[in-house]
């Protein structure tokens, strides 16, 4: 059981944005993708979720995507957006319920206080979702799909968690956290891959690495193999080296020794 992308390619217009992308994912581990911007690194998990259209294959759990109707997609894959945007005014426990209608919790009515409690956010529910800051409706929104996928495993086959930049718009407790629960999810037995930025964060928690540059695939490993001074600059255009600090007077922020408090709000 896994996820397998083989020679995606999509195209917007004249511009090709992937050329023959393939990527392979396992459930008991957190995948994440990335790259500079423009990459194509969303992309890449809009073609891997069905969301875009794409030239190759795309397989979860061993059945070809295109097959799958899309009520049997939403019971193997939650997906996490880059955006949070909602057009009605639902309260914040009604955003979550969203993913009972789609997932394989949908009769345990329990799972979306749980979920939001897992984020941090118990005592929002009530609250209107367009009142909330950046941070706390992305916070939401990871809710929402946790209620979607809850059981990382069921029966017998992984649940799947795409998610689209979960960290953006969060403080570095926040971040932690939620890089906490992505893991804690992979290891109980379900798959994640996700989009990231933070090549701190990605180096912590990522099993596999796949960095993309101009719409390749660049290189696919474990951190230690593919975060290196050569195939970074080489994706990001400039000079970079790994595990070289700056100077003694500038600010270095790692969150390697970092971890998140039970009570954080």
């Amino acid at each position: 059981m896994s996820v397998v992308a083989e020679d995606i390619t999509v195209s917007y217009g004249q511009h090709r944005a992937l050329r023959g992308v393939s990527l392979k994912a396992q459930p008991g581990q957190v995948t994440a993708i990335v790259g500079p911007n423009g990459s194509g690194k969303s992309t890449l998990l809009g073609a891997m979720t069905g969301s875009l259209p794409y030239l190759g294959e795309v397989r979860l759990n061993g059945q070809d995507i295109r097959s799958m109707k899309p009520w049997a997609l939403a019971a193997q894959r939650a997906v996490l957006p880059q955006t949070a945007r909602l057009a009605f005014p639902f309260t914040v426990i009604e955003t979550v319920r969203l993913g009972l209608q789609f997932g394989t919790a949908g009769d345990r009515p329990e799972v979306p206080s749980q979920a939001l409690a897992k984020v941090g956010l118990a005592h929002y529910a009530n609250r209107s979702f367009h009142d909330l800051s950046g941070g706390e409706a992305q916070r939401v929104m990871l809710a929402r799909v946790l209620a979607q996928v809850w059981a990382p495993v069921e029966n017998g086959q992984p649940r799947w968690l795409f998610l689209d930049e979960p960290v953006s718009s969060l403080d570095i407790g926040h971040q932690l956290q939620v890089m906490e629960i992505a893991r804690d999810f992979a290891q109980s037995g379900g798959g994640v891959i996700a989009v990231m930025h933070d090549l701190n964060l990605t180096a912590l928690y990522a099993d596999r690495v796949a960095i993309l540059s101009k719409g390749e695939m660049l290189a696919v490993g474990t951190p230690n193999e593919v975060l290196t001074d050569a195939t970074l600059s080489a994706a990001y255009e400039c000079q970079l080296r790994v595990s070289h600090p700056p100077p003694a007077d500038i600010p270095f922020i790692l969150p390697h020794a970092a971890v998140t408090q039970n009570t954080r709000p």
